[in-house]
């Protein structure tokens, strides 16, 4: 088993088992905005990027991390999440918390308490470890307040979060951000939690 492959077991392990508050941006993505106000062909796309770094002597990096991490995104318009690197299989999620609930310290990113919320993601929540297996694979690409939804929109309660894994059919998903202008998100990965960024609503 590779590196990589036993730090997600571990962070797995953890991530699932507080299932709760992991997308309580203040206001995150609020009521929908009526289909007339919302301006043609306007969005934007976060991606899921993997890779390694290596300094000799020094270290072995994971190098996984979002693109871009700082966004602007209109009301009314629609995120898009999905794989930037070709070939990954990893499960990544883009959950909406606050910043103080943000893991800063590799003790906080080994046991992420607001994690948990990738839990409802899973078909079988109970086994973790397996997340984003053909034995255990991402059943809802979007949860709405820490609840499955088969909808397509982010509501900003606690437990917001999008999903996605190397499975077909499930490489990418699409929200329309419905927050305010003026509202600001914070998100990590639930499985790779020092995959951080922000969202700023205009």
């Amino acid at each position: 088993m590779s590196r990589i492959s036993v730090r997600l077991a571990g962070l797995a392990s953890v991530l699932f088992v507080v299932a709760a508050v992991a997308l309580t941006a203040a206001g995150a993505v609020g009521a929908r905005t009526s289909a007339h106000a919302r301006p043609a062909a306007c969005g934007v796309t976060v991606k899921a990027m993997a890779g390694e770094k290596v300094v000799i002597n020094q270290y072995d990096q994971d190098d996984m991390h979002f693109t871009p991490g700082t966004i602007k995104v209109q009301s009314g318009c629609t995120l898009a999440f999905r794989y930037g690197t070709p070939g990954q299989d990893d499960p990544h999620t883009l959950t909406i918390v606050e910043a103080s609930k943000l893991p800063r310290t590799p003790e906080q990113i080994d046991n992420c308490k607001v994690c948990q919320v990738a839990l409802a993601h899973l078909k079988n929540p109970k086994s973790p470890d397996t997340a984003g297996t053909p034995a255990n694979p991402i059943i809802h690409p979007v949860l709405e307040a820490g609840k499955p939804s088969q909808s397509m929109t982010l509501n900003g309660k606690p437990g917001d979060s999008l999903a996605i894994s190397p499975a077909p059919g499930h490489k990418s998903v699409t929200v329309t951000v419905t927050a305010p202008a003026g509202t600001v998100m914070h998100f990590l990965c639930a499985v790779h939690p020092w995959m951080q960024g922000t969202i700023t609503v205009t």
